[in-house]
C-alpha cells in the first residue's frame, strides 16, 4: 500500500511539474539572476511561465527608487532580457517595475502569446539597436511613471503591436507634447492645429494615423496630483492645465470616442502595481 501510494505521489509530483511556474512575482532586481538559473536548468515543458511581475525594489521598501550597488546598469539589463528570453514562448501577462531607464520602448524579445502588457518607469534615452520586438497577441498596453518619451514609440507600438485595443498612459507628471503626439498618430485634429483668427479660412490639417486601427481604448492621465509645497508648483500645474485641455479638446473631436481624459491621481507605487497584478482577470 505505502508503495503504491508513493509511485502515485511521485506521479502527479512528475505531472506538476509542468505547471509549477505558471505565475512568478520577481520582488528586486538581485533575484533576477537566480531566477534565470533556476529555468535554464528546467527541460522547456516546464517552463511555461505565463504571468509575471517584476520589480526593481524589493517587498521590504516596495516604494524605494534605489536599485541594488552590487548590480549594474548592463548586469540589470542583460539579467533581465536573459529572464524575458526563456519566458517568451509562454508569456501571456506581463508586468515591469523598472525605476533605470529600460533599453527599449516595449520588451527586448518577440512573444508571440503576450496579450497585456504593463511598463512602469522611465523609457530609454536612446533606444538601444535590437531588433524590434514583435508581439502579435498584443492587446492591452499600459505605460506609467514616466516623464518623457522617445518621438518613435507611436510608430513603435502600430509595428510591434498591430493587433493592440487598449493603451493607457499614466505619466508621473504632466508631458507637454504628449497629447499634440497622440492626436497626430491618431489623425485627429488637436487644439494646437486649430486654425487662429487670423487665418480662420485655413482648413485644419489632416494626418495619417500610425497607431493600429484596431485600438478601441485609449485611457490618459495628465500626470499625478500636484503637491502644492514644491517649488515648481505652479508650473506644474500650469503644464498639467494645458495638457488636460488638448486632452478634453481631443476626446470630443475623436471620430471613434476612443479617447479618455481621467483625472490626475497619485503616483503609482510598488506596492499599488503588485495588487493590481494579482487582481489581474
Amino acid at each position: 500500500m505505502g508503495r503504491a501510494l508513493s509511485l502515485v505521489s511521485r506521479r502527479f509530483s512528475n505531472l506538476s511539474q509542468e505547471y509549477k511556474f505558471q505565475s512568478i512575482a520577481v520582488m528586486g532586481l538581485a533575484r533576477v539572476v537566480p531566477l534565470a538559473a533556476i529555468l535554464k536548468r528546467l527541460p522547456e515543458r516546464n517552463r511555461r511561465i505565463r504571468h509575471l511581475f517584476l520589480s526593481s525594489t524589493g517587498q521590504t521598501a516596495p516604494d524605494s527608487l534605489c536599485v541594488p550597488k552590487e548590480l549594474n546598469y548592463d548586469e540589470t539589463w542583460g539579467a533581465f532580457s536573459e529572464l524575458m528570453q526563456l519566458v517568451a514562448p509562454t508569456i501571456i501577462t506581463c508586468h515591469i517595475v523598472l525605476h533605470t531607464a529600460r533599453m527599449v520602448n516595449l520588451v527586448p524579445v518577440s512573444c508571440p502569446n503576450l496579450q497585456s502588457l504593463t511598463l512602469d518607469g522611465p523609457f530609454p534615452t536612446l533606444p538601444h539597436v535590437y531588433q524590434a520586438a514583435y508581439l502579435p497577441s498584443l492587446r492591452s498596453l499600459t505605460f506609467s511613471s514616466f516623464t518623457d518619451y522617445p518621438i518613435c514609440l507611436f510608430d513603435g507600438i502600430a509595428t510591434q503591436a498591430p493587433r493592440l485595443q487598449k493603451l493607457a498612459f499614466y505619466p508621473s507628471q504632466a508631458c507637454r507634447n504628449l497629447a499634440n503626439d497622440l492626436s497626430l498618430a491618431l489623425g485627429t485634429p488637436s487644439s494646437a492645429s486649430l486654425p487662429t483668427s487670423e487665418s480662420c479660412e485655413c482648413a485644419v490639417p489632416v494626418c495619417t494615423p500610425a497607431l493600429p486601427d484596431t485600438l478601441k481604448d485609449i485611457t490618459v492621465q495628465p500626470g499625478t496630483c500636484v503637491d502644492p509645497s514644491l517649488r515648481n508648483a505652479y508650473c506644474l500645474r500650469s503644464v498639467q492645465g494645458l495638457m488636460k485641455r488638448k486632452l478634453l479638446y481631443m476626446q470630443k473631436q475623436e471620430k471613434r470616442r476612443r479617447v479618455h481624459c481621467i483625472p490626475p491621481g497619485p503616483q503609482i507605487s510598488v506596492s499599488n502595481s503588485f495588487t493590481t497584478w494579482l487582481g489581474r482577470p
